[in-house]
């Protein structure tokens, strides 16, 4: 998934060679989106380079939503938010070290969005409400899953000294900087 950018930014034209499969897939899959297959190959490459280069660098596991439910299940809930905490931890300060060369509050806010969207855990919605800014992470993993998810994204604000006040429900998780 796309992680959006704050600002345009500047372009340069490029030329390369692909397989004709390669190049009828992602001709079918722009046309089905209602986009050309530049701006499909942009935000491809854009995700790359932002994100899954980084992601492959600290370990990335890939696993579907079905199964990940599984897990969610299994565990009790002091487990996941004792797995969450230690996870996000980890793999945050992994992957800013790994794209940033260190830790800060600017990092730590863009992985949070990184690990929302890109990562597949929730929907991320941002917004300011008296002068706070307020994350909400809206997801399909019920109580378990937020148990995780606020376990793993305090432990991230950790990095940086920041504690959130955060909130959960069934299917949200809601971050209060």
């Amino acid at each position: 998934m796309l992680v959006e950018r704050e600002k345009p930014r500047k372009t340069t034209s490029a030329t390369f060679r692909i397989d004709a499969e390669i190049h009828e897939a992602l001709q079918a899959h722009a046309r089905m989106n209602n986009m050309s297959v530049n701006t499909l190959i942009n935000q491809l490459l854009d995700v790359w380079s932002d994100n899954d280069r980084f992601m492959d660098e600290v370990g990335l596991v890939r696993i579907t939503r079905p199964n990940f439910k599984k897990f969610l299940k299994a565990l009790p809930e002091s487990r996941l938010a004792e797995i969450g905490s230690s996870a996000g931890k980890d793999l945050a300060r992994s992957y800013m070290m790994a794209k940033d060369g260190g830790v800060s509050t600017t990092g730590v806010l863009h992985y949070v969005k990184v690990f929302s969207q890109h990562g597949g855990y929730a929907r991320y919605n941002e917004t300011e409400t008296n002068g706070k800014k307020v994350i909400v992470l809206m997801h399909e993993f019920g109580r378990a899953g937020s148990a995780y998810i606020s376990a793993y994204v305090r432990s991230v604000f950790d990095l940086v000294d920041i504690r959130p006040v955060v909130t959960t429900n069934e299917a949200s998780v809601v971050i209060e900087l």
